[in-house]
């Protein structure tokens, strides 16, 4: 029986002077393929279709997120509740991974909907995340994670905190970059607001 010929997505190409080859799909559900500068047509081709079933996962994750983007002006409590059980399991399993790499320990964790803060970690240890992480990528809810895990090492923003979390998450300073950029418009989604974020995704050939 004949295998399926898998379409290769349509893609925009931007060349510079990186040495990896990366995907990146945007709040708007366009697919980017960055590349360095004489990497080959071909190559980067073959790079696209063997990592089409990514895209198309990402693009329907942007889709979402762009109709969350649309009803956000109608968000009730039952909206954010949804949010929070979606959230809960993933943040629970996240926390679990990471301070088991760091070696440090846990109190309570607590998810609810906060209007400035996407987490903390208190002198005990018990950690409290926003519920609005269900609307980040996957990446930038692990650097919240492991942020406020680091903080039972270092409770502070000292160089020590940040080398603690280069240890973990060496492309951390992109991930923050992603939250500062579009954490307000997901911290504006909620009944008390008219917007939602929406969200990007990258994956390299390191």
């Amino acid at each position: 029986m004949p295998q399926a010929v898998t379409e290769l997505p349509e893609y925009t190409l931007v060349r510079s002077r990186r040495r990896t080859l990366a995907l990146e799909i945007t709040p708007a559900g366009q697919v980017i393929a960055r590349a360095p500068l004489k990497m080959s047509q071909a190559r980067i081709q073959a790079f696209v279709l063997e990592k089409a079933g990514w895209i198309r996962v990402h693009l329907a994750q942007a889709r979402r997120q762009n109709q969350l983007a649309a009803q956000a002006g109608r968000l009730t409590p039952e909206d954010i509740q949804t949010l929070r059980k979606e959230a809960e399991p993933v943040i629970r399993e996240r926390v679990h991974f990471f301070a088991k790499a760091l070696g440090v320990t846990y109190g309570k964790i607590t998810l609810r909907c906060q209007r400035t803060r996407w987490g903390s970690c208190s002198a005990k240890g018990n950690l409290s995340f926003n519920c609005l992480l269900a609307l980040a990528p996957p990446e930038v809810q692990d650097y919240v994670v492991v942020h406020e895990l680091c903080h039972r090492k270092q409770m502070n923003h000292s160089p020590a905190f940040w080398r603690e979390v280069a240890a973990l998450l060496p492309d951390y300073p992109a991930r923050r970059e992603w939250l500062k950029k579009n954490g307000p418009t997901l911290l504006n989604c909620t009944p008390f607001v008219r917007q939602c974020g929406i969200m990007s995704n990258k994956w390299g050939d390191l």
